[in-house]
């Protein structure tokens, strides 16, 4: 595991207590975003929360391999597909989770966890771009 994972993981840990009320910020940002998916209502992301949270889980454990992620990474952008989601998107999601672990981590957000969620984020925007220049 490299020194990424487990400050990712160390984040989720922290935030995972209150992952519905993460969630639920998150979705407020979303509604107050120009992004242009289809995105799920309140209530769908609050029934989805754990599931959520188990899926970057489980990214992040398997960083270190990034040929295990992609199928999975593929399975979801599926999904997102089924929402509408534009390129542009992409980023506002990424930026916007970004945003709302920052709020959620507070002190907790140093500059290690924030590089490590940055290189993270990056490394999402691009496997996911990756899938509209196909």
């Amino acid at each position: 595991m490299n020194t990424n994972q487990s400050v990712l993981l160390k984040s989720l840990q922290i935030v995972k207590p209150n992952f519905h009320a993460f969630t639920a910020r998150f979705h407020r940002k979303l509604a107050e975003s120009s992004i242009v998916m289809n995105y799920p209502t309140a209530n769908q992301f609050n029934e989805k929360s754990y599931t959520f949270y188990c899926v970057l889980e489980r990214i992040i454990k398997h960083l270190d391999n990034p040929s295990s992620v992609t199928p999975f990474l593929t399975h979801y952008l599926e999904h997102l597909n089924k929402r509408n989601i534009q390129q542009t998107d992409i980023k506002i999601l990424c930026d916007i989770f970004y945003a709302t672990l920052e709020a959620h981590l507070g002190q907790h957000f140093c500059l290690q966890s924030q590089t490590a969620w940055q290189e993270f984020l990056t490394f999402l925007k691009t496997a996911l771009t990756v899938h509209f220049s196909i």
